[in-house]
């Protein structure tokens, strides 16, 4: 079956109109009109939201559809998902060898990582295509997202709770020894 027959059979049973799936599809009107009649196909990306939106596998989505699959194989690229992670392991890398060269301890990294680390961070959040994000994240996603965030979060309450309380206990301690005794 082509993908543009199967598009059109799920459309149909969730009583979807074209315009209302390319809303959700976040594209024209005119792209699914075009899928549904076979005359273009649908990027990589589009199947996969396609498949999670219709809770059905790709397998079931483009079996029997050779030229999408042809179209698939021939513009296979690296994600950039893998990009991020394979360019950040080269840079932290050699990054490692130059800093270990130049005899730079562990809390000097530590100490000066921090600021650039944040900026890069907030900048991050804020090129973030939040309404694409959202729509590809899955159950378990934000499940494991949750755990990676809150064991991430721990230390750092953790060393601000006891950093305050240490505080208090040495500001307190001087206060008793300066004024404990009463009037002098």
């Amino acid at each position: 079956m082509q993908i543009g027959k199967v598009l059109l059979q799920q459309r149909t049973q969730h009583h979807w109109s074209q315009a209302e799936l390319a809303a959700k599809l976040n594209i024209s009107r005119q792209s699914i009109s075009k899928w549904e009649q076979d005359v273009s196909l649908p990027s990589f990306a589009n199947v996969v939201v396609i498949s999670n939106l219709f809770k059905i596998s790709l397998d079931d989505l483009i079996k029997g559809d050779d030229e999408l699959m042809d179209k698939l194989m021939k513009n296979q690229k690296m994600s950039k998902v893998s990009k991020i992670v394979l360019w950040a392991f080269g840079i932290a890398i050699v990054s490692y060898g130059i800093l270990m060269f130049a005899g730079v301890g562990v809390q000097s990294v530590q100490a000066w990582i921090q600021v650039p680390a944040f900026i890069a961070f907030v900048g991050l959040l804020f090129t973030i295509n939040w309404r694409q994000f959202n729509r590809s994240l899955s159950k378990s996603t934000v499940i494991l997202g949750v755990v990676l965030l809150a064991l991430l979060i721990v230390p750092e309450i953790y060393g601000f709770v006891h950093g305050f309380a240490d505080g208090m206990v040495s500001m307190n301690k001087g206060f008793w020894e300066d004024y404990g005794n009463g009037p002098k």
